[in-house]
């Protein structure tokens, strides 16, 4: 497989670095060579300082390591650099990056070894630890024995077997007893950049390999306990809806699902979302009580319009059948019990719990003839 070097270089030009040493690395040399278009490309430049690629115009954004964004693309350019474990955690890291660090050095700090090639300018491929071997016989292994460091790797070998499902990977035995020996440690990691490698692995492909991977290895157990069984195959392709869907098989109650929300940290349309699907599955044939009931636990009775994003995610669940009842039917019954409103009421003179009251009447009155007979209550 040829690389596409005018594709890979181009966001470098617009500035004078053409002296300096700069390579691609990782996921586009990787991914190039299987075939993909990459969607991203990552450079890093050797043998040289902070200062030299100030001079050249670039912009210093690096916080942890020095990264800098091209004058012109904006595509951001590393240091070479090495890393000493220093802290628990995925950022707890020493980096030493001057002109010394060799490209060798760089690519060992890497997680597998089909992420740690490089491909000059001239197109010369740099491959010292036998990544595209590895590419070839579709095995993700450990660069090296500084793998361990870093419990992330383990969340992150999941979801490169997840992305390239179609390639069908296997992770190499002896990084496969590595990541079940790191799985103690996966609590050092925050639960943001937990959830955010779970959303990573449920926008991919072949999400379901992304889980049972982390099934195998332990990480499921040690991070999602609550959600013991993973899908041999999903139904959907959303990852919040995907995720539903994962909590479905494990029939958590809708307390215990509350508290899984809380505890990852989903954020609102997601909560929201989980929430619904969870609740509308519960439902065979309700009653009129049980939808106006439903809809105020959901709080699509209230004065602000239905959420559209919120929506798309209910009806795309229908996909997978989560619900006995036709989500388009729920939002009918809504719109529905979203017509009776409060003014007549208040003209009879009724405040307070009477108004309320009355409310909840009417709204069951007109849903039960909806139920018994759709399209004939009375427009309100």
């Amino acid at each position: 497989m040829s690389f596409d070097l005018r594709r890979l270089f181009q966001p470098l030009e617009g500035a004078p670095l053409d002296d300096l040493e700069i390579h691609v690395v990782g996921g586009a040399v990787r991914d190039t060579l299987l075939g993909i278009t990459p969607k991203d490309v990552d450079y890093v430049v050797i043998g040289a300082d902070p200062d030299t690629l100030i001079a050249r115009g670039c912009q210093p954004v690096g916080q942890d390591f020095p990264v800098f964004l091209h004058p012109v693309s904006h595509v951001e350019l590393a240091l070479a650099r090495t890393e000493r474990k220093t802290a628990q955690g995925h950022t707890g890291f020493q980096v030493h990056a001057d002109p010394t660090v060799t490209l060798d050095m760089d690519l060992k700090r890497r997680d597998f070894t089909i992420n740690a090639m490089a491909v000059s300018r001239d197109g010369t491929l740099t491959d010292p630890y036998g990544g595209q071997s590895d590419l070839n016989a579709r095995l993700l292994r450990q660069v090296s024995a500084a793998f361990s460091e870093d419990p992330l790797r383990v969340l992150r070998g999941a979801r490169f077997l997840a992305q390239l499902g179609a390639f069908g990977f296997q992770i190499e035995a002896s990084t496969h007893d590595t990541m079940q020996q790191m799985t103690d440690r996966l609590a050092e990691l925050s639960i943001e950049r937990v959830t955010r490698e779970l959303e990573r692995i449920l926008e991919t492909e072949t999400p379901e390999r992304g889980l049972s991977t982390m099934q195998a290895v332990g990480a499921q157990a040690a991070l999602f306990p609550e959600l013991p069984v993973v899908p041999a195959r999903f139904s959907t392709r959303h990852p919040t809806v995907r995720l539903a869907e994962w909590v479905l098989m494990n029939a958590l109650s809708e307390t215990a699902l509350t508290t899984w929300c809380k505890r990852v940290r989903l954020s609102t349309l997601q909560s929201q979302a989980l929430f619904a699907i969870h609740r509308l599955a519960s439902f065979q044939n309700p009653s009129a009580e049980q939808i106006v009931e439903t809809l105020q636990r959901l709080g699509w009775l209230r004065g602000n319009p239905p959420d559209p994003q919120l929506d798309a995610l209910l009806l795309e669940a229908d996909q997978a059948k989560l619900s006995p009842m036709p989500v388009a039917t729920w939002m009918h019954w809504r719109t529905r019990a979203r017509q009776v409103t409060t003014e007549a009421l208040i003209a009879q003179g009724l405040t307070g719990q009477a108004l309320g009251d009355a409310l909840y009447a009417e709204r069951v009155s007109v849903l039960s003839t909806e139920i018994s007979a759709p399209g004939t209550a009375p427009g309100l």
